[in-house]
């Protein structure tokens, strides 16, 4: 009996033991947290893209190293990344280092930017000779596409200030450069010198003495100005022109300075990016990373001047140049705009492509695909095979607003300032 009065004062004493060393139910959820359901949007970001899954698989296929190539995909507005393959490797950009030298540019120099280069007599001008009795100065500030047009307008300018010979020296001063069209222009001081002493004197002004390189001096008669930085940047990517980067790129102040403004704006490392040459030409080094960067950096600051990607890049499948005949299927054409990049001879076979994706779903991709090691043909198909699946996945092309080639108009605008009056020379326009 005193046994059974005894065990309910054991189990009065124990109970409150065992609850006290119990977890609560606040411990039990910090130390064995349930398990969470990622939202739909997080489940979307974890699950790979059927296209970027079939590009990879292809590479592997024909036999490509995944080694060799780079991938990354971005949507505009927010930043999320949707593909990323190697996307902290460095690949040589071949061509689309051109985007770097385009925000590069913009950001020192502005759109509406033009090129100068004046014209000048060292001596006298006799009028009733029609000569100059002296040098004709040429003083240059690296207008990257001063072209037989160009010489055209300024000699006829000199022919109406009473100057169809030049009895001394054609003088080129300062960075002069003459634009001649293919891929790959030899636009050396001397070919462009011997180009624009030719187109002079096929235009009827005569020049008795040597070309010769020196200082400039005399009275400026004529400064022609280029036509507009923009408009220049967009024939220079569309048809992906070395010359014109390689000059506009001198402009900014070469390779180094490119980079190093690329590195301070754009907060990149050394290891992200590496300027060889402002064309892409040789040897080049991105992430695919830092083209996105580069590609985002650019089209901010045309926003900034209330223009659009398409107003300095090519739109595929409509733009006369290497995109003209990519995208040009009637889903994709107009949907993408894009820089390309081709080099043959160097990392065994480089191909990339760089641009913006318009898709109904998620508005504008950024995209970077960097291919090297392998045919740059095959590349091709396969970069557009990759890029129109994934905008098939996220819901179908959506054009930009431009449905014509931007580039068909071959209107120029350069400017001729005519500053010499006859019968004198002021000072205000003699050189300093």
């Amino acid at each position: 009996m005193k046994k059974l009065l005894f065990l309910p004062l054991i189990l009065l004493i124990l109970i409150p033991v065992a609850i006290f060393f119990l977890p609560s139910r606040g411990a039990q959820l910090e130390t064995i947290p349930p398990f969470i359901s990622p939202s739909p949007a997080r489940q979307k970001q974890q699950t790979e893209l059927r296209s970027f899954s079939e590009y990879k698989e292809i590479l592997a296929s024909r036999g490509q190293r995944l080694e060799d190539q780079g991938v990354l995909i971005e949507t505009l507005s927010d930043e999320q990344t949707l593909a990323e393959h190697n996307p902290d490797i460095t690949f040589n950009p071949a061509s689309v280092m051109k985007l770097a030298t385009s925000f590069v540019a913009l950001s020192k120099l502005g759109p509406d930017y033009r090129y100068r280069t004046d014209f000048l007599a060292a001596g006298k001008i006799d009028n009733t000779a029609r000569k100059l009795e002296g040098d004709l100065v040429v003083d240059g500030h690296a207008d990257p596409m001063f072209s037989a047009e160009d010489a055209q307008e300024v000699a006829t300018e000199l022919s109406r200030l009473g100057i169809s010979r030049i009895t001394g020296s054609l003088r080129i001063a300062g960075s002069f450069y003459y634009f001649a069209t293919g891929y790959h222009s030899n636009l050396s001081h001397e070919t462009s010198a011997a180009k624009l002493r030719a187109a002079l004197q096929r235009a009827g002004i005569k020049i008795d003495g040597p070309t010769v390189y020196a200082e400039k001096s005399g009275t400026v008669l004529i400064s022609h100005y280029s036509d507009e930085l923009l408009r220049l940047l967009l024939y220079q990517n569309a048809h992906s022109s070395n010359a014109i980067a390689e000059v506009i790129g001198e402009s900014v102040g070469g390779p180094e300075a490119a980079q190093n403004f690329l590195i301070k704006e754009l907060g990149l490392r050394d290891s992200e990016i590496y300027v060889g040459r402002t064309s892409g030409l040789d040897f080049n080094r991105m992430t695919p990373r830092a083209a996105l960067k580069v590609l985002r950096a650019l089209v901010n600051t045309l926003a900034k001047f209330s223009l659009r990607p398409e107003d300095v890049m090519a739109v595929a499948g409509i733009d006369s140049g290497t995109l003209r005949a990519r995208f040009n299927s009637d889903d994709a054409r107009g949907s993408v705009i894009a820089k390309t990049g081709t080099l043959v001879s160097l990392d065994n076979g480089v191909s990339t492509l760089v641009g913006i994706a318009y898709t109904k779903a998620r508005g504008p991709l950024l995209f970077a695909v960097l291919n090297s090691s392998g045919g740059v043909h095959s590349y091709r198909r396969l970069q557009d095979e990759f890029i129109e699946h994934l905008i098939v996945e996220e819901g179908g092309p959506a054009p930009v607003s431009r449905a014509e080639d931007a580039l068909a108009d071959n209107t120029h605008h350069s400017i001729v300032q005519v500053l010499y009056k006859n019968g004198g020379q002021p000072s205000a326009n003699a050189a300093d």
